[in-house]
């Protein structure tokens, strides 16, 4: 019985460990792409501000 429980803790670190990972890859694609939207979005906003001026 010891034994099962021994494996179920060793089970559920290692599925937090994994998720853990997987979350902080993610984490990372997520922010590349939100500051490539915003760049996107500030060289538009100033292309129609020129356009506005000129």
């Amino acid at each position: 019985m010891i034994k099962g429980i021994i494996f179920c803790v060793c089970f559920l670190v290692a599925q937090l460990f994994a998720l853990s990972y997987i979350d902080h890859r993610l984490g990372h694609s997520e922010s590349a792409t939100r500051q490539a939207v915003t760049a996107q979005n500030n060289q538009r906003q100033r292309e129609s501000e020129e356009e506005e001026q000129a």
